[in-house]
């Protein structure tokens, strides 16, 4: 062990600092550090995530702030990690291949689905060119990438994307989220799943011109479409809400390989084309298992050098 001797004046005091007492602090401070990433691969202590049932991510919208009537209501969006494969489910009463209506392509779609995993609000348009926003496509019924009569048929996830606002008059829709509201839907709370009240919503995504669709993008990953029964053997279960997070139409599902992605949460929002309705969730993706083995293999590490030093 060192000693050093520190001399104050009249008297001589001999301190003493053990190797192995730097180890123990940086073995403590490793150990708090490990404890807390599993926190977060178990979901302890996320304050921004939704309501969890069958470990599943709900974000349950309002029942009847759909505009347009049948075919125009939006009811949930859940996410589930599995290892490194994500799952993505909608509830709702459009159909994947989109509302009959005399728009463009004959019919209203979904939109995209986006993933901000940055802090910021993504209320311009020019904000979802960030790295950290990404977009999946998984309609090819909807006008992404300039469709126009089925003219782009590609799905998957996407980075390095542009957006563009499709909604009047290509898709019959309103101008601007504010006319949306102005004309009496999205109430005052549960207006938009997680993000529960108009002010919420507005803070985040602006109330001007909403941007539903791709308009470009870099293609990272593809997307695996998932059937009701799948889902329902993956533990999902709208039902657990009450009947009214129930869509008419089947739900929509697909997963998505999550390696491409950021660790962390996020926020994920849709929207109709014409911007009658739209969910946002906040979930987060966690990092793959193998990092918790290397966290292992460095604890044990720390642990013999701590050993070799006393």
């Amino acid at each position: 062990m060192d000693h050093i001797t520190r001399k104050a004046p009249g008297n001589a005091q001999t301190m003493t600092r053990g190797r192995g007492g730097v180890g123990r602090r940086y073995l403590r401070a490793t150990l708090i550090g490990f404890a807390g990433m599993a926190a977060v691969a178990t979901g302890a202590g996320n304050a921004n995530a939704g309501v969890v049932h069958n470990n599943w991510n709900y974000a349950i919208d309002s029942f009847n702030d759909g505009s347009g009537g049948s075919g125009f209501e939006e009811r949930g969006l859940a996410f589930r990690q599995i290892g490194q494969t994500g799952h993505f489910a909608i509830s709702g009463d459009m159909l994947l291949t989109g509302t009959p209506y005399p728009a463009r392509n004959g019919s209203v779609a979904l939109g995209d689905l986006f993933l901000n995993f940055t802090s910021d609000a993504l209320d311009a348009q020019g904000k979802f060119t960030d790295p950290a926003v990404f977009g999946i496509r998984f309609t090819a019924s909807n006008d992404s990438f300039g469709n126009i009569g089925g003219s782009n048929t590609s799905l998957g996830l996407f980075r390095n994307i542009t957006v563009v606002d499709l909604a009047a008059p290509q898709n019959g829709g309103y101008d601007t989220l504010q006319a949306y509201y102005n004309a009496g839907f999205g109430r005052p709370t549960g207006s938009m799943g997680d993000r529960a009240t108009t002010t919420d919503v507005i803070s985040y995504l602006g109330n001007g011109d909403m941007y539903a669709n791709m308009a470009s993008g870099t293609l990272v990953a593809g997307i695996t479409s998932l059937s009701t029964i799948e889902l329902g053997n993956l533990g999902l279960d709208f039902a657990h809400f009450g009947p009214g997070a129930v869509g008419t139409a089947p739900l929509i599902g697909f997963s998505v390989d999550l390696s491409a992605l950021p660790r962390g949460q996020f926020t994920a929002h849709f929207f109709e084309e014409c911007i009658n309705d739209g969910i946002a969730l906040r979930g987060q993706v966690v990092p793959e298992p193998s990092t918790f083995a290397l966290l292992g293999i460095a604890l044990a590490g720390v642990t013999r050098y701590r050993r070799r030093q006393e």
